[in-house]
């Protein structure tokens, strides 16, 4: 049986302005080659039966009835509560959807979810899609984020991001620095949880304007960037701005103190992806990290959507 709707969304990586982003920071993000298919089929069923798979490997199928979602008031402690609640929002915004409950949902990701490069915002702009509602007003329904993850989700370009709601500012750029073959992402094995991350932050000291101008600043100079060393210095300057916004080492300084190039976060502090600079070669770089234990290395060219 072929579908009779099929969605796609972007992975991607937020370059500069964690948690910065959620108070307005203008961010730089990129969308990458990963991402996450969401296929409709028409069922017989009563229920809409809901398949996820990892890289071609079930993980998750169950069987959602209409009450379950019409009740379902929380994103709740589950894969499954989370689905309903998310399609009761979605119901929401769209009350012609999901008139006919008689559907079969496969949902694929094309990376290791544990890599936390967006499997839930990616989720979230396809059920948008299916539902044909605002993913901005979806993702504020069911997130705490800034929503750049969505902008990336629908853009095949990185972009330049600005939180403004249900309509953020989003600016398409280009950016593809002189020396991205001497960039890499590495896994640090230790994937954050988002939302928990970004409750802590908002709970947690206030951000004055002064501070969202100086990323933004940052984020700015970055893209005019014409060699590595411009690009290790601003690199180095976010990482010292972040760790004092946040009271933590940069990862650099705590873990890989003795790494000849630059270091920095990505997302959450503490996990998820670092992205690296360094003139050595590709060899000698990969064989640093692999004495770290960490074997998960991506290339620019290898992740990057371009």
């Amino acid at each position: 049986m072929l579908p009779v709707k099929k969605y796609y969304s972007n992975a991607k990586f937020l370059i500069t302005g964690e948690y910065l982003v959620l108070h307005g920071s203008l961010s730089l993000a990129i969308p990458l080659r990963f991402g996450q298919f969401m296929e409709i089929y028409e069922s017989d069923s009563k229920d809409l039966e809901w398949i996820a798979l990892d890289r071609a490997q079930e993980w998750l199928h169950f069987s959602i009835s209409e009450d379950e979602v019409l009740q379902a008031d929380q994103k709740g402690k589950t894969e499954k509560d989370f689905v309903c609640f998310l399609l009761k929002q979605a119901k929401q915004l769209n009350p012609e959807f999901l008139k006919n409950f008689s559907w079969r949902v496969k949902s694929e990701i094309n990376f290791d979810r544990k890599w936390g490069l967006g499997s839930s915002s990616s989720l979230i702009n396809n059920v948008a899609q299916w539902a044909d509602v605002n993913p901005y007003e979806l993702h504020a329904m069911v997130s705490k984020g800034s929503g750049y993850d969505i902008a990336c989700a629908n853009y095949c370009l990185p972009i330049l991001f600005r939180r403004n709601g249900s309509h953020p500012m989003i600016y398409p750029i280009k950016f593809q620095p002189k020396f991205s073959e001497q960039l890499y992402f590495v896994y640090l094995g230790n994937k954050q949880n988002s939302e928990e991350s970004v409750a802590k932050f908002l709970n947690g000291n206030p951000v004055t304007k002064t501070q969202v101008e100086s990323i933004s600043l940052l984020s700015k100079k970055l893209l005019q960037s014409e060699n590595a060393f411009e690009f290790d210095a601003l690199i180095s300057e976010h990482e010292r701005f972040i760790s004092e916004v946040l009271n933590c080492d940069p990862i650099k300084s705590e873990r890989f103190s003795d790494f000849k190039g630059s270091i920095k976060s990505l997302g959450a502090w503490g996990g998820d992806f670092i992205l690296v600079r360094s003139d050595d070669g590709k060899r000698e770089v990969h064989r640093y990290f692999y004495e770290k234990g960490l074997s998960t290395i991506f290339s620019w060219d290898e992740i990057i959507l371009s």
